[in-house]
């Protein structure tokens, strides 16, 4: 079957043309301690992925897809804290069989925060 969109629709990314699975990194990631809140219950702390756009965690949330959680962060180094909503995503396989992760977005990261957590993957990343 042919490929529907033109070639100038195609977009270029650091690994080809668009990627459609697996590695959808579009920035930085830094391993952060993030307090996930679910409904009315405590923060419980996970250790995630942090990237501009969400939070990948090495653990399931043992949430579904499209549930809220309310995530918090401290930015080592800038004294700041995040705290903003996010989406389930996605539930997924990475790495060795039987490890599974969950995957969430940013659903209202407010732009001050955004700019800071933008900063803070610079610095730890050294670009």
């Amino acid at each position: 079957m042919a490929d529907r969109r033109e070639d100038s629709d195609r977009r270029e990314g650091r690994n080809g043309p668009e990627r459609r699975m697996g590695d959808r990194r579009d920035s930085h990631r830094v391993a952060l301690d993030v307090e996930v809140k679910v409904g009315n219950q405590d923060y419980r702390p996970h250790r995630g992925n942090v990237a501009i756009g969400g939070v990948y965690f090495d653990e399931p949330l043992r949430l579904p897809t499209g549930a809220e959680v309310q995530l918090r962060f401290d930015l080592p180094g800038l004294d700041k804290r995040i705290e903003t909503m996010a989406e389930v995503v996605e539930i997924t396989s990475m790495g060795k069989p039987g490890e599974v992760g969950t995957r969430v977005k940013f659903v209202d990261l407010k732009l001050r925060s955004e700019l800071l957590l933008a900063r803070f993957l610079d610095q730890q990343t050294g670009d």
